[in-house]
């Protein structure tokens, strides 16, 4: 079958069983093919249309079991894509969802044009929260929590509103495949680098990445090189512990066991090692790159304009610190990170001059 995007054009007409719609732009693209921003014929609703290619009919089958799950709940309440359809039309699946302005990504590139402040990011922090809390309860991993799949509702309003949307590699979370790759580079959970098995947890992994991003406008590790993003890790969060170098699947791909007279101590391995081991080169570090050795670096890369802003600031720093843990089994839950006081505003409730 040619390309998704050879064949479907601007004003053509999807059929499904009940409703017509109608392409009115192409909004989005992927390997999966292309999203659609349609117009359903009958009521002049707007909704985007994810139009699949013809090798991922069994990851249609996988997607459509969790939002079947999903559809079950209030999309609304718990900061969900809301899922209207499935249908097939010519040789395409395609799945039809509520249409929403934009992602993340796109929010902080082209409406806030900067670095956020951290009460601009504590909404967006709790609303994902309560999303990952509730696909827990029902037993979903999402596996690739970051910007362009948190999508902005209306930028319009006062108080943002988003909503966890792309659900093409989300999997119940008792069948986690082990030893498989997910997550972008950069994003990608400890376990997952070393080749542990894993759960939920990579989900709140993935949420701290994010929101770091938010308040950076950059990645906290590097995206282009997996090697510079363990150095990276490491540099920032520190070593593996030894059971997780010693049980992972993907461990000696970055790191190597000398044996001195105290047994065995594990190391990073050098670009050239890496290199040799795993014949893929190992990038330079970015000139302008910064590097941070530790979270707490994050406090004072802005200035302190007020005393309840940079508290702010540290509490935040340490609610990063809660969801960017190597042992996943000290991580946070989202409902342990729902009770932290950066998403409680203790720390905030004493000061009468400050504000969110």
């Amino acid at each position: 079958m040619a390309a998704v995007e050879s064949q479907l054009i601007v004003g053509q007409v999807l059929q499904s069983s009940s409703t017509q719609y109608t392409i009115i732009e192409f909004i989005g693209e992927g390997s999966f093919g292309k999203v659609a921003k349609c117009h359903v014929n009958s009521t002049g609703e707007l909704v985007a249309v994810k139009i699949m290619k013809d090798g991922f009919v069994q990851g249609v089958e996988e997607e459509l079991s969790m939002l079947n799950k999903i559809s079950e709940l209030d999309p609304d309440q718990f900061n969900l894509v809301k899922f209207h359809e499935r249908f097939e039309y010519s040789s395409y699946t395609c799945l039809v969802f509520e249409l929403l302005e934009m992602n993340l990504l796109q929010y902080l590139k082209t409406v806030v044009g900067s670095s956020m402040y951290v009460n601009q990011i504590r909404p967006i922090a709790k609303q994902m929260l309560v999303a990952l809390q509730r696909l827990q309860s029902l037993g979903i991993t999402h596996n690739d929590i970051k910007l362009d799949n948190v999508m902005v509702v209306n930028t319009e309003e006062d108080t943002l509103q988003v909503k966890l949307i792309d659900f093409g590699l989300a999997h119940p979370s008792s069948s986690a495949p082990h030893g498989k790759w997910l997550q972008p580079l950069g994003y990608r959970a400890p376990e997952v680098c070393l080749g542990l098995p894993y759960t939920e947890a990579i989900d709140m992994w993935g949420l701290g990445y994010m929101l770091a991003n938010l308040y950076l406008t950059t990645n906290l590790f590097p995206v282009r090189c997996e090697y510079l993003m363990m150095k990276a890790m490491v540099e920032c969060l520190g070593m593996p512990s030894e059971d997780q170098l010693l049980f992972g699947m993907h461990a000696q791909r970055f790191f190597c066991g000398d044996e001195d007279e105290l047994g065995l101590t594990w190391r990073l391995l050098t670009p050239e090692e890496y290199s040799s081991i795993n014949t893929v080169k190992a990038k330079e570090w970015p000139t302008r790159r910064p590097h941070f050795n530790s979270l707490d670096d994050l406090i004072y890369i802005y200035e302190e304009e007020d005393a309840a802003e940079f508290m702010d600031r540290r509490e935040f720093i340490d609610f990063l610190k809660h969801l960017l843990t190597l042992d996943e089994e000290k991580r946070f839950s989202p409902t342990d990170a729902l009770q932290h006081p950066f998403i409680t505003m203790t720390h905030l409730s004493q000061d009468a001059d400050s504000s969110d």
